[in-house]
C-alpha cells in the first residue's frame, strides 16, 4: 500500500500504528509537512477512531478507508466493499482512494466519544464487545455467536430514554442501539443516509425464540444476501439526540430467559443470585466505552471521506482532491 501511494501518486507516506491509549493529536501529529489525505486501515473500530480524530481536529482533509476488519460495516455502507467472497477489498479500496470522490458524512458522539456505526447498551450490545481481536481475526462473524447466545441468560433491563426536545420513553430492552446509518445499513441502498442529520434509535426486546429468530433472519438477509426482509422486529425511531438512563427495577424474565439461565447455572455448577442493576455498560463501534447514564447525539457533516465515484450522490458536497 505504501509503495502504491508513493510510486503512483508521489506521496510521502507516514505510516502509524494505532494504540488504545493514543490521542487524536498524537495520531495526527505531522512529521513531514501537512497531510493531503489520511488513510485508515483496519476494522470499524480503527476506522471510527481515525475518523473521530480527524473530526475532533477540525481538519477538512479527506479520509480513505481500507477495510480489514470483521464486519467492515461503514465500508460496506459507503460501497467501498461489497462483502462478496470473490472481491479483492484492497484493490477496490485503493482505487476508491486514488480515483473516487470526496463526500461529507455525519458522525455520532456518545458522551464525547465519536462513532461511525453505533453506540449501544444492554446484554446484546455488551455481547458485541466480548470477542478479542485474535478470535475475530480467525472466526470473523462467528466469533460473536457464543457471546450473543450467552446474552439470552441475562434478563432485559428497564430504561428511561429522553429524546430530542424532552420526550420520554420508558422501555424494557435487551439491547438499545443508536446507529448513524439507517439500521446499520439494513435495506438502505444509497449512502445519503449517512448524511441526513439523524440517528436511528433501535430498541430490541426479544422475549421468545421466535423474536430472536426474526432479528437474526433480518441481519442474515442483509449481511449475507444483501436483501431487506421488510418487517422491522423492534422499535425504530429517528432522533437527533437521546439520553439513556437505567430505571433501577427488576424486569421479569421470559420463559426463554429463565430456561437459558437455569441451563447456564446447571452447566457451570453455580447458582446465579439476581442483583438490582443501577447502571449498564455501554459500547461504541463494538468497543466498551463506559456506563449509563449516557447521552448520544448526531454531529452533521463531521468528516469527509473518499467513496467510489459512481456512488457519490449529487446532493452531498463533492470536491476532487488535488495532488
Amino acid at each position: 500500500m505504501v509503495r502504491h501511494f508513493a510510486e503512483e501518486k508521489g506521496y510521502v507516506v507516514n505510516a502509524r500504528p494505532i494504540t488504545p491509549e493514543m490521542t487524536s493529536a498524537q495520531m495526527l501529529a505531522p512529521i513531514m509537512g501537512t497531510f493531503e489525505i489520511v488513510v485508515a486501515v483496519g476494522g470499524d473500530g480503527t476506522v471510527g477512531f481515525v475518523l473521530g480524530a480527524v473530526a475532533e481536529s477540525g481538519l477538512q482533509i479527506p479520509v480513505g478507508i481500507i477495510p480489514f476488519g470483521t464486519g467492515n460495516l461503514l465500508a460496506r455502507m459507503l460501497k467501498i466493499c461489497t462483502g462478496r467472497h470473490n472481491e479483492d477489498p484492497l484493490e477496490r479500496a485503493m482505487d476508491t482512494i486514488m480515483h473516487g470522490d470526496t463526500v461529507s458524512i455525519d458522525m455520532g458522539k456518545a458522551d464525547g466519544r465519536w462513532f461511525t456505526i453505533d453506540a449501544g447498551t444492554g446484554p446484546i450490545a455488551d455481547a458485541i464487545t466480548k470477542p478479542v481481536k485474535e478470535i475475530k481475526t480467525h472466526l470473523r462473524l462467528l466469533a460473536y455467536g457464543w457471546p450473543l447466545l450467552k446474552s439470552i441468560t441475562h434478563r432485559p433491563l428497564r430504561y428511561e430514554l429522553t429524546i430530542d426536545d424532552g420526550e420520554k420513553l420508558d422501555v424494557e430492552a435487551s439491547g438499545i442501539f443508536i446507529t448513524n446509518s439507517s439500521e446499520m445499513g439494513i435495506g438502505v441502498e444509497g449512502i445519503e443516509h449517512l448524511s441526513d442529520g439523524l440517528l436511528d434509535l433501535l430498541v430490541m426486546n426479544p422475549r421468545s425464540v421466535a423474536d430472536y429468530w426474526r432479528i437474526l433472519i433480518r441481519f442474515f438477509r442483509w449481511f449475507i444476501l444483501n436483501q431487506d426482509s421488510g418487517h422491522v422486529p423492534y422499535l425504530l425511531r429517528k432522533v437527533k439526540k437521546v439520553k439513556i438512563e437505567i430505571v433501577p427495577v427488576q424486569v421479569s424474565r421470559s420463559p426463554l430467559h429463565r430456561f437459558a439461565r437455569q441451563l447456564r447455572d446447571f452447566l457451570s455448577g453455580k447458582k446465579h443470585q439476581p442483583q438490582l442493576t443501577l447502571e449498564a455498560k455501554t459500547m461504541v463501534d463494538g468497543e466498551p466505552s463506559g456506563t449509563t447514564p449516557c447521552t448520544v447525539e448526531i454531529v452533521p457533516n463531521a468528516v469527509r471521506v473518499r467513496v467510489p465515484r459512481a456512488e457519490a450522490p449529487s446532493l452531498l458536497p463533492v470536491k476532487k482532491l488535488k495532488h
